[in-house]
Parts: C-alpha cells; sequence; structure tokens
C-alpha cells in the first residue's frame, strides 16, 4: 500500500510539474510591449513540425481566464497572408450561422491582411463570454526559412463586462490595428 501511495504522489507531482513546464520555441521578447501593455509568456505549443504557437499575457492573466493576451504564431512554408487570412473569414462565416454576436471583416493592405472579428460563447441561452480579436498575417523570412507570421491581439470580458467591451471597440479599433501592424518583432527560432 505504501509503495502504491508513493507511485501514486510522485505521478501526481510529476503531471503537476509537467504541466506548468512550458517551452519556448523561439524568441520574440519576453515581456512583449504591445498597445502600451507588456505581455508575457503564458502558453506555448508545437503541435505540428514547423508550426509553433506563443501566447503571452499581462501579469495575473492566463490561458484559461484574461482579459487581453498577445499571441505570436510561426507556420513554415509557403502559406500566404492571404490564403490565411481567408480561411479564418470561412471559419468565422460558418461560426456566424450559430453565433449572433459574430462578426468580422477583412482587411487588406499591400499583401498582408488583417481579420477583425468578435465573437461569443452562451450557457444556458446567457451569453457568458464575448471576445475581440485582431488578427494580423503578414509574410516574413527567419534563417533561410519562410514564414507565415500571425499576431494577434484579443480582449475578452465576461458577464456584466461584456457590453462595455462592445461599447469600447469602435474608439479603439484604428489604435490597436496600428500598434499591431508597427510591431516589429525579432524572432529566433531555437
Amino acid at each position: 500500500m505504501k509503495k502504491v501511495l508513493i507511485s501514486f504522489i510522485v505521478i501526481f507531482c510529476s503531471t503537476i510539474l509537467n504541466a506548468q513546464t512550458m517551452t519556448s520555441y523561439f524568441n520574440a521578447g519576453n515581456p512583449i510591449e504591445v498597445d502600451g501593455k507588456e505581455f508575457y509568456l503564458g502558453w506555448s505549443s508545437n503541435p505540428q513540425e514547423g508550426y509553433y504557437l506563443q501566447e503571452y499575457f499581462p501579469k495575473g492573466e492566463a490561458p484559461e481566464h484574461y482579459n487581453d493576451m498577445f499571441t505570436v504564431s510561426l507556420f513554415e512554408g509557403n502559406v500566404t497572408p492571404e490564403i490565411a487570412a481567408q480561411a479564418k473569414a470561412n471559419e468565422l462565416a460558418t461560426r456566424k450561422e450559430s453565433d449572433k454576436i459574430c462578426n468580422y471583416r477583412v482587411l487588406n493592405k499591400d499583401g498582408e491582411y488583417i481579420v477583425d472579428f468578435v465573437v461569443s460563447d452562451m450557457s444556458s441561452g446567457q451569453l457568458t463570454t464575448v471576445e475581440w480579436d485582431l488578427h494580423y498575417y503578414k509574410s516574413v523570412k527567419i534563417g533561410d526559412k519562410n514564414y507565415l507570421l500571425l499576431m494577434f491581439l484579443s480582449q475578452r470580458a465576461y458577464g456584466d463586462d461584456i457590453i462595455p467591451l462592445l461599447k469600447h471597440i469602435p474608439d479603439n479599433i484604428d489604435r490597436r490595428i496600428n500598434a499591431l501592424t508597427k510591431k516589429k518583432l525579432k524572432i529566433e527560432i531555437f
């Protein structure tokens, strides 16, 4: 019985430590300052070869429940910003059928694309979460490889904070698009 208990404790502690361990797949800075806020690496993933994703949050926020997030994704290969933006627009068009809040637009300048969108979640017929995202797609070269770079800003609101977020969007959209498109990251892949 004692061996079983010790084994359980070792497995449990190992699982917790592994869940809290985060790998930085590339260096883009930490913290990263965008739109007047500092964002710290809070989650990362390498779901397949040549695809890296890192999410950054203000201090005190985490992937499970956040108000602000900045994300950097890299896709190795020759996927164009246009194809990626269109794929996101198609995904949102499908979502719009079941999400009454969902709305989006696609902006294009010089082969770089922004997808500006709002989505929501409901529970038991009540609106629980609204998320406003700006996805910015552009082609970059890192070393001798081509990548699609996706940087995005996300703001979420829950419960009573939903209406203030929705009212806040029109007054802040130009500033946030400018902050995102002017953001220069010096990325080094490990």
